[in-house]
């Protein structure tokens, strides 16, 4: 029987001790995942507003950071975050410091929060200053100081563009600055590069000229912070600097307008260009204060092998028949040019050109060098904005061995110009034909040195066309007669007027439609007034006079009906 129940006994023992054994593993499980965790050691750090600061610390476990100020989140990667986790170890973060909510009034601190399994603890506090003010600084590009004592000198601008001068205003970070300028100052704003660029304003209405020097202490710019009337401190909030004005750049020049290839009279009374006929040749300079030079040089002009004008220049020979006067006062800024007749058989040409006086002075010790292109022989690129006119003059015509007679029609158009054409280009091929009369019977009754006399045959045809060609208000088209061979100073004239025939004298420069350009002429244009043409009895009369009222040539106006059938001209 004992045997029995010591058995017994021994197997509850055994099964005991299986049970404690178990239980014993089980809690030793327990305490391993209930492990108590380390957490480092609270650390005050200061960081500004803008910067990025690193934090280091030891995690035990996994673990997750969080931030309780939105001005002080963790960089991770290209975001900002309130909150970072990662696993057990050593570990490195980043957080960025702003401005958001800073003041000047208290400092602001962000606490950064460890937390690993069920436990967290603070274990940096971040301290951001409160915001400090700085002066209000005004400066260049270089860091030169603008203020009361040391002025602001705006750049000259060219004669067509501006010139801009560039400074800098700066104070405390994020802090608005604004600034009030005289209205002669245009500017524009480079918020990227916190610059602000100043240039006169051409469009002022104070009666500023770009062309003038502003001096004195008459004109302020001033800079101020947006809270320059309510911030506590003794920071400088308001910049206030005299501004001055250089003027245009002394080499700079405009001239306007400019006349280039033009043409004067063998008179010099009537002047072209590539516009067309002048009032004048009168154009505006403009140049740092009004101080310039007027220059005239001798040139001849050729025709080169592709058909243009070249001109080769005398800088050594005075040219006497050409003037270029300066105006006075309120005209100052103003150059007039005026040729005198040319009594040389030979044309002539010269070129006005306007320096200013720094330029003029630099560069008058030699023209040559200093003006011609070597390469070209003309005027250099650089200097061709100098240039007021380039002129040539018609030379004096002599008197040839005969004088004989020409036609050309002239046409109105725009209302207030005119412009002639070669008949027989206009109207396809009709001519208006002139036949010499030396060798005719009669021909000495009519007087006329060495019977130096002409017919001009007229067809019908075309005067009818000459009808339907002219503009209104104008009336019909003209002939225009122009003696051949004749001196300057001679000119074709009426013998005596005639009834139904209107004539008007038509000297001077007019557009060519076959040249295109302005020519001169110097003829006598007619039109039949009211188809009269029908009844014209060939008795009107053409005449050249010398001297003494002598006539030299003769042309008798005669109208050939060639609009009957079977008849031919």
């Amino acid at each position: 029987m004992k045997i029995t129940e010591l058995k017994s006994m021994s197997l509850i023992m055994v099964l005991a001790m299986m049970i404690m054994t178990a239980f014993t593993a089980c809690s030793d499980d327990d305490n391993e995942g209930n492990k108590t965790v380390v957490f480092p050691e609270l650390a005050n750090i200061s960081s500004a507003a803008g910067e990025t600061t690193e934090l280091s610390f030891e995690a035990s476990a996994d673990w997750e950071l969080s931030s309780n100020a939105g001005w002080c989140k963790f960089q991770n990667g290209e975001f900002l975050e309130s909150l970072i986790y990662g696993k057990a170890g050593k570990q490195t973060v980043t957080i960025m410091t702003s401005a958001d909510g800073q003041n000047y009034n208290e400092d602001a601190v962000a606490e950064i929060t460890l937390k690993m399994g069920n436990a967290s603890q603070v274990i940096y506090k971040v301290t951001r200053a409160k915001r400090e003010y700085a002066d209000l600084v005004v400066s260049d590009e270089a860091g030169n100081i603008y203020d009361r004592t040391h002025p602001l000198t705006i750049k000259g601008n060219t004669a067509t563009s501006p010139v801009y001068t560039v400074i800098k205003a700066q104070a405390e970070s994020g802090v608005k600055i604004g600034f009030t300028n005289p209205e002669w100052l245009s500017y524009v704003i480079d918020e990227k590069e916190g610059t602000y660029q100043f240039t006169f304003n051409t469009a002022n209405t104070s009666g500023l000229n770009p062309k003038y020097p502003i001096t004195g202490n008459s004109y302020t710019l001033t800079f101020v912070t947006e809270d320059a009337t309510t911030a506590k401190t003794d920071k400088v909030r308001k910049v206030e600097i005299p501004v001055v004005y250089e003027g245009l750049q002394r080499d700079a020049i405009g001239i306007s307008p400019t006349y280039l290839n033009a043409l004067a009279s063998v008179t010099g009374k009537e002047l072209s260009d590539d516009t067309g006929i002048l009032e004048q040749m009168q154009s505006t300079v403009t140049v740092y204060n009004d101080e310039f030079e007027t220059v005239i040089f001798a040139a001849t002009k050729k025709i080169n092998d592709e058909g243009e004008e070249e001109f080769t220049y005398d800088f050594n020979t005075t040219v006497d028949w050409l003037h270029a006067v300066t105006g006075t006062g309120s005209n100052k800024d103003k150059v007039t040019v005026t040729a005198d007749t040319n009594r040389e058989t030979a044309e002539r040409a010269a070129t006005v050109m306007i320096f200013p006086k720094a330029v003029y002075d630099e560069i008058k010790g030699d023209w040559a060098g200093n003006l011609i292109d070597e390469s070209t022989g003309d005027i250099k690129a650089s200097y061709a904005g100098n240039i007021m006119t380039s002129i040539t003059q018609e030379g004096w015509q002599e008197q040839g061995e005969r004088i004989g007679f020409q036609a050309l029609f002239m046409y109105a158009y725009d209302y207030d110009q005119t412009g002639f054409r070669n008949i027989k280009d206009f109207f396809e091929g009709t001519v208006i034909k002139f036949e010499d009369l030396k060798n005719s019977d009669g021909v000495g009754d009519y007087n006329v040195t060495k019977n130096n006399v002409w017919k001009a045959i007229i067809p019908k045809s075309l005067l009818k066309r000459f009808d339907e060609v002219g503009e209104p208000g104008h009336g019909p088209g003209k002939v225009i007669f122009e003696p051949v061979d004749a001196a300057t100073d001679q000119e074709v004239t009426e013998k005596t007027s005639y009834t139904d025939i209107s004539s008007e004298k038509m000297a001077g420069q007019a557009w060519s439609q076959d040249a295109r350009k302005i020519l001169r002429i110097s003829g006598l244009g007619i039109s039949f007034d009211n188809t009269s043409y029908e009844t014209y009895d060939n008795n009107y009369q053409l005449v050249v006079k010398g001297e003494n009222d002598e006539i030299l040539a003769l042309c008798i106006v005669e109208v050939y009906d060639d609009t009957q059938e079977g008849t031919s001209f």
